[in-house]
């Protein structure tokens, strides 16, 4: 008796043994399989084996766990209504499982196309936020069929309580909108440099369902919302390019020889532009008079730097070595003075 009792056990051990049989054989095939797969997908020029292979971690042992559980749920000693609703849960877990796959795949085939396409469509995470939901929500309706749950009063419910969801979550649905509007105008691109009416400047690192990123030139982040970006007056100094225009005004004082001030101020321009990696070589600078000031003649000289950013050391040099030079040949820059008229 005790020997048939001991059989029972081992005939119900028997199918949960498949179980973790299915864990161990998913953990050495990730361990194995996968990391040979993954120096294979490295030397092949196609990025898509990539992604399949990076989309599979993790998931094996999964995978084959619930193989061994539907597989042991035909042995199991269960009452039939119980065994029922344990295939069904496999199945939804399965489903779950598949999903996670696709939305990776989904995620990383669209990050390759929109770096395929950089300039047109900007990789951005508001398209891999979009995929991913997509595949989920798409996931989630057949998880539900498969348990045997209607979806048809889901989208029904959906429908009609479409309008109540987009009115209670407009700000959100109004960022997540600006964010697609301001990538299909390529309003800006990942790594433009930008500058706002309201003073946020800096680099667009991301953006995404809901905020636009950018890294200010003092290295901190802002988060500006898109429905505010879309609606800002926006200069963007990485377009058409991002070569930047650097005015530079000096002043000198009254009697001073106007020729000379010209040459001078040209010839360190020049040199700042030859010099200087922040200077664009090919641009000729040319000094021009701006203006008769109350302490002397203003002269302009326009220098051009290669990236905004560059701006800063572009201006700074010049202005230490034009004064330099002045000093050097006698040009004075004159201090401010006033003419006091006493009535007696």
């Amino acid at each position: 008796m005790v020997q048939s009792e001991l059989m029972g056990h081992l005939k119900a051990a028997a199918p949960l043994g498949l179980v973790v049989v299915g864990w161990f054989v998913g953990v050495v095939f990730e361990s194995i399989l996968a990391a040979r797969l993954r120096r294979w997908a490295e030397k092949t020029t196609w990025q898509g084996d990539d992604v399949l292979i990076d989309a599979l971690h993790g998931l094996p042992k999964w995978i084959f766990a619930l193989a061994g559980l539907h597989v042991a749920l035909f042995d199991l000693p269960v009452p039939g209504g119980i065994s029922g609703w344990l295939q069904k849960g496999t199945l939804v877990a399965g489903v779950l499982v598949a999903t996670v796959f696709a939305s990776r795949v989904a995620v990383g085939f669209v990050a390759i196309y929109t770096k395929g396409v950089e300039g047109i469509v900007p990789s951005t995470s508001i398209f891999r936020s979009l995929a991913k939901v997509l595949v989920f929500v798409l996931g989630s309706l057949i998880a539900l069929q498969s348990a045997g749950i209607s979806i048809a009063p889901i989208l029904t419910a959906l429908g009609v309580g479409g309008l109540a969801t987009a009115l209670a979550l407009q700000p959100t649905l109004a960022n997540l909108f600006s964010g697609i509007q301001i990538l299909a105008t390529r309003t800006i691109n990942l790594g433009d440099f930008v500058r706002l009416d309201t003073g946020e400047e800096g680099h667009v690192l991301d953006i995404n369902w809901r905020t636009t990123t950018i890294r200010s030139p003092a290295n901190s982040l802002v988060m500006i919302p898109n429905a505010k970006l879309a609606a800002a007056v926006l200069t963007n100094h990485h377009y058409p390019d991002r070569e930047i225009g650097v005015t530079v005004t000096v002043q000198v004082a009254y009697g001073s020889d106007l020729a000379k001030v010209e040459m001078v101020v040209r010839e360190v321009g020049v040199a700042i532009q030859t010099e200087l990696p922040a200077g664009v070589t090919n641009h000729a600078p040319e000094a021009r008079f701006a203006a008769f000031a109350d302490a002397g003649i203003n002269v302009n000289i326009g220098l051009r730097a290669v990236d905004p950013t560059e701006q800063g050391i572009l201006r700074h040099e010049f202005i230490k070595r034009l004064e330099e030079r002045f000093r050097k040949e006698g040009i004075e820059i004159p201090y401010p003075t006033r003419v006091v008229l006493q009535r007696p």
